[in-house]
């Protein structure tokens, strides 16, 4: 069954809330703001120069991958925990002064996704491991934050199952508790989540990750992009 067969057949524009993961789903980032951000408020924890080097970031949480490059470099968890929200702050504040260094833009189709979805009445969520502070300045940079209705960021969190329990959360409130939810990811990390939460999954293959790779979490519906997907004129 081809990718178009497939879209069809799990009806993929009926659901009443979508959850989107933002890099590698939503948009790309061409630049490195994110990264260095990391690597500033990691060297100034250490206090020798660290980077993400060894350490996996896509599907990620900001504050996963804090903690596994600090596990990286032997910094101790008693020194970096009780200082994250400083760390954080300073991520923050590293990527709202370099954000004109941005270049950001949408993945082929997904406006039109989002706009047609919207359209059709679905409530559009952003369930994903960045920061509030970094993740809303990356969709705006964008010109798609307005787009969506809900937003769950990793703020105080460190696991991808966690992010998506508390878009559920948000999406219930707004939607009903009985609403059918999906969510649209483009890592592992993302369809592994969203079954943990009891929820079907989109896999997108427009990020690292390929579509084999993808297609070996049994997600509800694998494509290449979105552009396999049929929207209604």
């Amino acid at each position: 069954m081809n990718q178009p067969e497939q879209a069809s057949v799990f009806q993929w524009a009926t659901f009443d809330v979508y959850l989107f993961d933002v890099d590698g789903t939503l948009i790309n980032c061409a630049d490195a703001v994110h990264y260095f951000a990391f690597c500033d408020a990691l060297t100034a924890i250490a206090g020798r120069p660290v980077n993400l080097d060894g350490v996996t970031a896509h599907g990620n949480t900001d504050t996963g991958i804090l903690r596994d490059a600090f596990v990286r470099v032997g910094v101790p968890e008693s020194v970096w925990r009780p200082r994250l929200p400083e760390i954080c702050a300073r991520m923050a504040a590293f990527v709202r002064e370099r954000r004109h260094e941005f270049c950001i833009h949408t993945l082929p189709m997904v406006r039109d996704t989002l706009q047609h979805l919207r359209a059709r009445g679905a409530i559009l969520g952003v369930a994903t491991g960045n920061l509030e502070s970094i993740g809303t300045h990356k969709l705006a940079a964008a010109g798609i934050l307005d787009l969506f209705h809900l937003f769950a960021w990793s703020d105080g969190l460190e696991q991808r199952v966690d992010v998506f329990a508390r878009a559920v959360t948000s999406a219930r409130s707004l939607a009903g508790q009985d609403a059918n939810i999906a969510v649209i990811g483009d890592t592992p990390a993302d369809v592994r989540a969203a079954h943990a939460n009891s929820l079907p999954a989109i896999a997108v293959a427009t990020g690292i990750y390929t579509y084999e790779q993808l297609q070996d979490e049994s997600p509800e519906l694998c494509l290449h992009s979105f552009e396999e997907l049929t929207i209604p004129v």
